[in-house]
């Protein structure tokens, strides 16, 4: 076979494959996909009861959001938001206002002072103890009046204080007192800075202490229905803690011991 045979045979056979590779292309062409995104907000979402998607497609906002005349967009809910309240934690500012306002009205009795024995339902008193001993002063735990000033069956010097806060009448008791302030008389008003007298041991007492009872009644008032005698006091006094109600512990904090009131 000359030269000139072969390179026309050679040539036939390019053009052979040339044309089925322009034919068979399409086969292997990329399909012309297209991929559609949707921006969706989830802070609105947050506030839907419920998000679908329909069947025509519709967008995810459509269904989220209204369209009002004015072009303004308005969110669609099928309830309105409750109010959730919620618990008031220790130390945060509301908490620390609150206290802080509750205690302007109500004081510890001492300056220094070391609670010895807690409220109980056959001692319903904190009793108070002090490094100072009989030199301690006693002091109202809330401005108040005088209601009374006496002395037990057992020789115990006692005052109580009648005080009224938010339109609640409490009765402060102030027990085994060595002597009291001078010009003290019932009906006399006090403050939380006016002394009461000096702790000390008089009546049945183990050693230099106060007792000191804190109710939500008046003592020795006539028309109280629960503390209108000495008697009718202690049988409240006993009841209210059954309650739960733990004299001056419910109206303020009281740690086991202090330096300052």
């Amino acid at each position: 076979m000359d030269l000139k045979r072969k390179f026309l045979i050679l040539l036939s056979c390019a053009f052979l494959f040339i044309s089925i590779g322009l034919k068979s292309i399409p086969a292997f062409a990329k399909a012309d996909y297209t991929v559609n995104y949707e921006y969706i907000n989830i802070n609105d979402m947050a506030t839907a009861n419920k998000i679908t998607k329909t069947e025509d497609n519709t967008s995810i906002l459509d269904n989220l959001l209204n369209l009002s005349p004015n072009n303004t967009i308005k969110l669609t809910t099928t309830e309105a938001p409750q109010a959730v309240e919620l618990p008031l934690l220790e130390n945060t500012p509301l908490a620390m206002e609150l206290a802080d306002q509750n205690r302007q009205i109500w004081y510890l009795p001492t300056e220094v002072g070391t609670i010895s024995q807690y409220p109980s339902y056959y001692h319903a008193a904190y009793d108070i103890t002090s490094s100072r001993g009989s030199n301690e002063l006693i002091f109202p735990v809330a401005n108040g009046v005088i209601s009374s000033i006496y002395t037990d069956n057992a020789g115990a010097l006692i005052v109580t204080v009648l005080h009224e806060v938010n339109g609640q009448k409490y009765t402060s008791l102030y027990a085994h007192l060595s002597r009291y302030a001078d010009g003290l008389y019932v009906g006399k008003p006090v403050t939380v800075n006016d002394y009461l007298g000096y702790m000390g041991t008089t009546g049945y007492s183990t050693g230099v202490h106060l007792h000191l009872v804190v109710v939500d009644c008046a003592m020795f008032d006539p028309n109280d229905p629960y503390c209108s005698d000495l008697n009718g006091f202690f049988r409240y006094t006993k009841q209210r803690i059954n309650d739960g109600y733990y004299g001056l512990g419910t109206m303020m904090e009281v740690p086991s011991q202090w330096w300052g009131r």
